[in-house]
């Protein structure tokens, strides 16, 4: 049975975690478990509790004596994310190549169906869903929840980022280019054109991250992003 301090705990958790990634919260602005409690008509204590399994996920920092902050992202952050979803996926889109189940291999197709159909809407939230599709179907075919967990967690780390990045159409466009290249890889078998594919993808994103930022978001903010 469930208690309902657990209950609570992932409610709070889930509320917090929301408002992080969509910039509810702010990057940097701190938060108290007091106001997070009175805003869900709970206690305090399980609300601490996701907080301190939010900073276990980089999404807070606690501050002695000033409290709990919304963790910002530095350059060396972005590049570190990077660094490790590039070794990641791009195995694991050589290991989804050697899948045969024809289930897992329609869903990669109707996700990128579903990217270009957004694209063409110019529907950017559609797009990221179904963005979120074609990785967790790549990550499905590949048969590895662990990689997908630890891809999960740095996806969350960057989206507020990642959303007004996306909002680009002409990054869209190119990123369904780059994601066709993968899918092709894949659904034909080629595991190392695959993982090539996905080494592009990720290289192209993170250059092009990189100069939005240091030329138009970093040089008007205090800190991070």
């Amino acid at each position: 049975m469930v208690s309902s301090t657990t209950t609570c705990q992932q409610q709070a958790y889930e509320f917090v975690k929301n408002r992080i990634i969509n910039r509810g919260f702010k990057p940097g602005e701190y938060i108290t478990d007091t106001r997070v409690a009175k805003e869900l008509g709970i206690s305090r204590t399980p609300v601490r509790e996701a907080f301190h399994r939010l900073e276990k996920e980089s999404l807070l920092i606690y501050e002695a004596r000033r409290g709990w902050r919304v963790h910002t992202l530095s350059l060396k952050d972005i590049q570190e994310i990077f660094d490790i979803k590039e070794v990641v996926e791009g195995m694991v889109a050589r290991k989804a190549a050697t899948c045969t189940d024809e289930e897992r291999r329609t869903a990669l197709r109707q996700a990128f169906d579903d990217m270009c159909r957004a694209a063409a809407n110019h529907d950017t939230a559609a797009w990221i869903q179904a963005d979120h599709r074609f990785h967790d179907a790549i990550f499905a075919m590949a048969d590895n929840k662990r990689a997908q967990k630890l891809i999960w967690n740095l996806n969350d780390q960057w989206n507020r980022v990642r959303i007004g990045f996306t909002t680009i159409l002409s990054r869209i466009d190119r990123a369904n280019s780059e994601h066709k290249a993968i899918m092709d890889a894949i659904l034909a078998g080629n595991g190392d054109e695959a993982e090539r594919q996905t080494l592009i993808h990720f290289k192209k994103v993170r250059e092009e991250l990189i100069h939005l930022l240091v030329n138009m978001v970093l040089p008007f903010v205090e800190e991070g992003v």
